[in-house]
């Protein structure tokens, strides 16, 4: 039995410590720790600058696509959830920006994050000096409080 436990912990061992080689556009070696699965996913195709992160629900890749920073998310079975990227004010609807000046007056815009996920929606930073959070935007413009920051 323990012959089949420690085979198991190797066998895992050996195929998360996998590393597949890349060129980048300089001609030299890189190395990509992408988990096999994602690696050629269509949110990465010609990406650039890809880095790989994980944390105990998500496996993460950020990189360079079109110019434009983005992070995409997959789960533990490395299927794709979302991407993030940040974005200006002027990609909101002037509904929504409307709605953010009406409901919160006094506060602060800080970064603006768009998520494309199962469905799109942009989440808002606002502030003043006893509050910071988030609201997210939905697709039809609706604003609501997402959650605090410290």
């Amino acid at each position: 039995m323990k012959k089949v436990i420690y085979t198991a912990l190797l066998m895992t061992g050996l195929s998360i410590g996998t590393f597949a080689k890349t060129v980048n556009d300089e001609g030299k070696e890189a190395k990509n720790n992408a988990p096999a699965k994602v690696k050629y996913s269509s949110e990465l195709a010609d990406a650039e600058n890809v880095v790989w992160s994980s944390s105990p629900r998500f496996k993460k890749a950020t990189f360079v696509k079109d110019g434009v920073q983005t992070t995409a998310f997959y789960n533990r079975l490395n299927e794709y959830v979302a991407t993030t990227q940040l974005v200006e004010i002027t990609t909101l609807s002037p509904a929504a920006i409307k709605a953010l000046i009406k409901n919160y007056p006094g506060y602060q815009m800080g970064e603006i994050i768009k998520y494309t996920g199962t469905d799109e929606a942009y989440f808002v930073n606002l502030r003043n000096d006893k509050e910071n959070f988030l609201v997210k935007i939905s697709s039809d413009s609706t604003i609501g409080y997402f959650k605090d920051l410290k």
